[in-house]
């Protein structure tokens, strides 16, 4: 019998710390490991925009899906959100009180759905988020996180290889995520096909493991599919000595990753 650990595009997980978006934004700039947490905040948690539209009472107002609104656009026609109303004054380039929207952040690139977005564009750490960005972070599988168990109890025949296009950017992830995580000895990645399943080729990653492998496997999972393309999946498996798959990868594969 084995168990694969099957993760696709995933709905994250709604946040409430005040202030981790700006964190996360600032530290994924330069640490890869952080940006799957980036894109599940983006989506989660509430960010700001400015409208040309008056209240009367001069405050915020909060809008959801489906409202009709006129938001203000920078003159190369990039739409700006903030994740805070304070970061709307940073260095001092907005002096005047300027009004305001409040949306969760899936609810506003479904808004303005095909725009560009610059986040916190007077602040020291900022990001673009262009319109197919934006687009594989809203494709998701709603139900169980994005993760499946896959438990084969019968002989299967299914066709390994490597990867005919090398998933660098991914790797290059994982290894700094390998390098924070002192119980992971080493590590694949292949390309499976298993005919019967009905479901495409696609990325496999082994993992050889001391301990927490359902806690790395989910935290590699939940990585690479936040680097891949709408309706893109990989597996996850743990190595072990009963032959199988976990014999492919330990003869005839070299790892990605040792300790």
């Amino acid at each position: 019998m084995r168990l694969f650990d099957k993760f696709r595009r995933t709905e994250g997980s709604i946040i409430n710390k005040e202030n981790r978006l700006e964190y996360v934004l600032r530290i994924a700039a330069t640490d890869p490991t952080f940006r799957p947490e980036l894109y599940e905040r983006l989506l989660s948690d509430t960010l700001v925009v400015l409208t040309a539209e008056m209240n009367k009472t001069g405050e915020s107002k909060i809008y959801e899906r489906g409202a009709e609104v006129d938001l203000v656009s920078l003159p190369d026609g990039k739409i700006p959100v903030f994740t805070s109303t304070e970061r709307i004054y940073d260095k001092g380039v907005i002096r005047e009180e300027v009004q305001t929207l409040q949306l969760k952040g899936e609810d506003l690139f479904h808004l303005a759905a095909g725009a560009t977005f610059v986040i916190n564009p007077y602040s020291d750490h900022g990001k673009y988020l262009l319109p197919n960005e934006i687009e594989r972070m809203l494709e998701r599988t709603p139900s169980n996180g994005g993760h499946e168990k896959i438990v084969v109890d019968r002989e299967t025949c299914v066709h390994l290889s490597h990867p005919a296009h090398y998933p660098t950017d991914i790797v290059d992830v994982l290894i700094q995520v390998f390098e924070g995580t002192p119980y992971v000895t080493r590590a694949w990645v292949g390309w499976i096909f298993n005919p019967s399943s009905g479901e495409s080729p696609h990325y496999i990653f082994a993992l050889d493991v001391e301990s927490d492998y359902r806690i790395i496997a989910h935290k590699v999972g939940s990585t690479a599919t936040r680097m891949l393309g709408p309706q893109e999946f990989v597996d996850v498996i743990q190595i072990d000595n009963n032959g199988g798959i976990s014999d492919y990868f330990l003869k005839r594969s070299t790892p990605f990753y040792e300790r």
